[in-house]
């Protein structure tokens, strides 16, 4: 029996658009995103017979909760235009860690109502957004292909701060940086002046 693999909380991203740009513009992915969930409901009636016990399902009711944190972002602005504006939207929620085997990611798609949007605005902490989306029917299960661009910006590497001046190596090198995996972490230590000035004359180099 093949080993059952766990998912990680943290490899599942949103993307969100409203529904009227779906010609005009792809989605976006939710900026400084905290927690999602997406719930499914079914009730039941029972109904006694003289046969028997008579069960029937109501309809499905389906709910998404959606936490980030505030920034000025266009996905921020549009969560406030679906639901002062009564917008319908539409909604990912995509597994990095699922493929299939044209290299496609699994995800849920879902066209809903914001029916809640409940800004925090603590002093002592980043103001936090809790949209939450009443979903219009049935969420459809499918794979979608994340460009290039999605792909690095969802697993980019680590760059350095200079300028970068030629095709970016996506290597942990760019900007003069040097990723930490690639670092020799038993040699780091504490800098004294004679480091400074040796950094100092190779900046000035």
């Amino acid at each position: 029996m093949a080993e059952v693999q766990a998912l990680a909380g943290k490899r599942m991203v949103s993307y969100f658009r409203l529904l009227k740009n779906a010609t005009k513009e792809k989605a976006e992915i939710v900026p400084l995103e905290g927690d999602s969930s997406i719930s499914f409901k079914r009730s039941s009636k029972s109904t006694t017979t003289k046969s028997g016990n008579i069960s029937t399902s109501a309809g499905l009711t389906t709910e998404i909760d959606q936490t980030f944190y505030e920034g000025i972002s266009k996905v921020s602005d549009e969560f406030y235009d679906a639901i002062l504006d009564d917008e319908v939207v539409e909604y990912w929620l995509i597994n990095l860690d699922r493929v299939n085997d044209k290299g496609q990611f699994w995800a849920i798609y879902a066209r809903a109502k914001v029916t809640e949007d409940k800004p925090s605005y603590k002093a002592d902490s980043t103001a936090e957004r809790s949209p939450k989306m009443e979903v219009i029917g049935t969420p459809r299960r499918g794979y979608l292909t994340l460009s290039a661009y999605d792909q690095d910006m969802l697993a980019y590497a680590f760059r350095g701060i200079d300028k970068i001046t030629d095709t970016p190596k996506e290597d942990g090198t760019d900007g003069g940086g040097l990723a930490y995996e690639n670092n020799d972490r038993t040699k780091d230590h504490v800098p004294t002046s004679t480091d400074d000035q040796t950094a100092n004359q190779g900046g000035n180099a």
